[in-house]
């Protein structure tokens, strides 16, 4: 066996293995967990002794069953009519573009997450099951990330006194273009973006509240608008693909 072959092969039994242990699998719906463990043990065992190219092949199969810009745009409104999206212009556009119904979106181009609870009473009229919250991008040239997270916490907590029953789920802030946005203002760089991720993770886990990772949502640079920090409707499908395999 060369070495190529060694080290994907002992790549896959690692990544399989973490796939195992944490039950994270593909986003293929038509799997249920067991038959998933069972593809991931098979897939394992055929690995040793396969050559790298034959190897490859079945990865991008899995990868192309599975992808993310498969999800159904047409199908989003009623998919998500008991979800309110709660953010700033990022979210705004779901409205916007008529990919969510008025109803689902409570946002506005500018706001801040010390901004948002004044959408309480609309929280406490529209009674979701679940609010999915992302801010970040604006906070990044506003407030230090310590305030940033105190202004969550107190956010979070209003919600909750809203309603106790809501799911909250917290986004983490998106990545940007950096070649583009940091020409704009040096402070919005995704060294920036990381830190304040970092401490929307923290709400979370304080909160109580679910933290949803932006990673790997924003698949090519083209996603992004000439500002370098909006976004085009292809990153919108990935999002929501990844918001109703995980909310």
């Amino acid at each position: 066996m060369n070495k190529k072959v060694i080290a994907l092969s002992g790549i896959t039994i690692i990544s399989a293995s973490i796939f195992i242990n944490s039950n994270i699998f593909a986003a293929d719906s038509s799997k249920t967990d067991a038959e998933s463990i069972a593809w991931t043990k098979a897939f394992i065992k055929r690995e040793m002794g396969r050559n790298i190219s034959d190897t490859e092949k079945e990865i991008n199969k899995v990868n192309e069953d599975s992808d993310i810009k498969k999800f159904d745009m047409s199908k989003a409104q009623k998919r998500f009519e008991d979800t309110l999206f709660v953010g700033d212009s990022v979210t705004e556009y779901l409205r916007e573009a008529n990919i969510l119904d008025s109803s689902s979106v409570v946002a506005k181009k500018g706001e801040h997450v010390n901004q948002a609870e004044k959408h309480l009473n609309e929280i406490k009229d529209l009674k979701p099951k679940q609010v999915v919250i992302l801010y970040g991008a604006n906070d990044i040239t506003y407030s230090s990330p310590e305030k940033f997270k105190e202004e969550y916490i107190k956010l979070v907590k209003s919600i909750k006194e809203v309603d106790k029953d809501v799911n909250i789920f917290i986004q983490a802030p998106l990545p940007v273009y950096e070649k583009v946005a940091a020409a704009k203002d040096s402070r919005i760089n995704n060294e920036n973006i990381k830190l304040f991720t970092e401490k929307a993770k923290q709400v979370a886990s304080m909160t109580g509240a679910h933290f949803l990772s932006s990673d790997g949502l924003i698949t090519s640079d083209e996603m992004y608008e000439p500002d370098g920090i909006h976004l085009k409707y292809a990153f919108y499908r990935n999002w929501l693909h990844f918001l109703s395999e995980n909310i």
